[in-house]
């Protein structure tokens, strides 16, 4: 079935692939077409300004409005930040976020261990930290989750209105692969809260429109959507959250200037480079192109792969029953 959507572009001999949440598999079009466009040319580091950097450059440029053009997000509202991985992304979320004694962290107890890890950045700034648990069914506990958002939203704590709160969950669940509903993004943020969504295990097999759902931080890996390359994620953030963080550190081609003789003067680089921890994937970025086109080539675009996906696991419950 996998071979009937795409023809011979995935090989995989002798076995049904269901492991999508894991990883996709790489179409044999894209590692050829990536390994010709290296071959065939030379990229140098982008941060330097010689004839192969920005060669480089323009192609890694190129990678941000495919990425949001993928997502329907609007390049005037949302900016994309490359990182190693999605993990890589709710980091910086997690360490730049200003939390303060007076903020909250709401989380479900369906989240990847790295946003979890986001409550160890949370209670080090003294923040409250608070689960709410999902059902016996591992689906969103509704009336439970809408009182914790209500009765912590920002403005409730000492009537402090400009303190920033999170909520984060998954579009998807990593463990049981349940699908929580996007309009929670909405819902919280109706309340004060700004909304992390980690769509690691959502965007692989299904559509996400951030014209439609807004949330303020969105993390991925791009080798979960099409298989390769490893070693690049992303996070789609709303350009208003920019000056919002504040990033404990810099490194690289985050900063525009650092004095050596004075220790407390230094200035950030504006927009995605402020996030971005020295030399980007550069040799790689291409390749999150080509696999953005290989996937919108498909028939049906991502509403195929779902419907692929749901025929593929009918058919292996059905078989195991």
């Amino acid at each position: 079935m996998l071979r009937s959507l795409v023809g011979s572009e995935m090989c995989i001999r002798d076995s049904t692939y269901l492991d999508y949440t894991g990883g996709m598999v790489y179409p044999e079009s894209l590692v050829k077409g990536h390994a010709d466009l290296l071959i065939n040319n030379t990229y140098g580091n982008p941060h330097s300004n010689n004839p192969t950097s920005l060669a480089a450059t323009h192609l890694c440029e190129k990678a941000r409005p495919d990425v949001l053009k993928f997502f329907n997000a609007d390049p005037e509202e949302y900016v994309c930040i490359f990182t190693p991985n999605a993990s890589g992304a709710l980091r910086i979320v997690g360490e730049s976020f200003p939390f303060t004694p007076d903020s909250n962290f709401v989380l479900l107890t369906d989240n990847h261990n790295s946003v979890n890890g986001i409550r160890e950045f949370a209670k080090s700034r003294g923040a409250g930290v608070h689960y709410a648990k999902t059902t016996s069914e591992l689906r969103i506990d509704e009336e439970l989750l809408t009182k914790i958002l209500e009765k912590k939203k920002p403005g409730t704590k000492k009537n402090k209105k400009n303190v920033s709160s999170l909520f984060a969950y998954p579009a998807q669940s990593n463990f049981s692969g349940v699908k929580h509903s996007l309009d929670w993004i909405g819902r919280a943020q109706k309340l004060g809260w700004h909304v992390l969504l980690d769509a690691a295990a959502y965007v692989p097999t299904s559509p996400l429109d951030l014209s439609v759902h807004k949330p303020d931080f969105v993390s991925m890996s791009f080798y979960k959507i099409f298989g390769y390359p490893t070693g690049v994620g992303a996070l789609i953030m709303r350009k208003e959250m920019i000056h919002e963080l504040k990033r404990p550190w810099f490194a690289g081609g985050t900063i525009k200037f650092v004095s050596t003789s004075n220790s407390e003067k230094h200035l950030m680089a504006v927009d995605h480079e402020a996030f971005e921890d020295g030399t980007i994937n550069y040799l790689s970025l291409p390749a999150v192109s080509m696999g953005l086109e290989f996937m919108q080539g498909i028939e049906g675009g991502m509403e195929g792969v779902r419907s692929h996906i749901q025929a593929l696991t009918s058919d292996l419950i059905e078989k195991l029953l």
